[in-house]
């Protein structure tokens, strides 16, 4: 076929149309922004609630650090002027609920613990508006023969005041043993 028999079939018929409009790749790449720019929004947002767990995280570990060092012969300790109990067979410390399997310290408006087993600290001391967290704790010890042998703590945080940060923080708890 030659090309000017090619070009009268094309007359003939019609332009056949092949790739697309320019209105067309406007709406595609417009859309494809939209969704481009709705992922980068999602990044800081990402890392600000990182940066906020592994705050809770750090919080929580510190003072159950503080706890599980203290001898199974202790009742009780000082903590930068706040008395920390480590309870006993009486006095357990803040209410928990079962999630499962798990234990987790109950922060509800009406499970206010007893005296010594919560607490307040901040993030930085020498930053006043750092985040605060509230500690909450409760001990459950081993006994064997009348003393003490073992201990299981469970220490729940959440933060008091968002820093900035006012999205939802659920609390951390984590649970752990020391034994004789």
């Amino acid at each position: 076929m030659s090309v000017a028999k090619a070009n009268r079939n094309l007359a003939r018929h019609g332009r056949k149309q092949s790739g697309f409009s320019v209105l067309e790749m406007i709406l595609a790449s417009a859309i494809l922004m939209v969704g481009i720019v709705s992922v980068v929004q999602l990044v800081p947002a990402s890392l600000n609630s990182s940066v906020g767990n592994r705050l809770d995280t750090m919080a929580t570990v510190a003072e159950l650090d503080q706890m599980l060092s203290q001898p199974l012969s202790v009742n009780s300790f000082q903590d930068e002027g706040q008395t920390i109990s480590l309870g006993g067979a009486g006095s357990p410390g803040a209410s928990v609920l079962m999630s499962g399997q798990s234990v987790v310290i109950d922060f509800s408006l009406g499970a206010t613990p007893p005296a010594g087993f919560s607490g307040t600290m901040l993030a930085d001391p020498n930053v006043p508006t750092s985040p605060s967290f509230e500690l909450r704790w409760a001990v459950f010890p081993q006994l064997s023969n009348g003393a003490v042998v073992g201990r299981r703590i469970v220490i729940g945080c959440r933060r008091a005041n968002g820093g900035g940060n006012q999205q939802l923080l659920l609390p951390v708890t984590l649970d752990s043993s020391v034994q004789k």
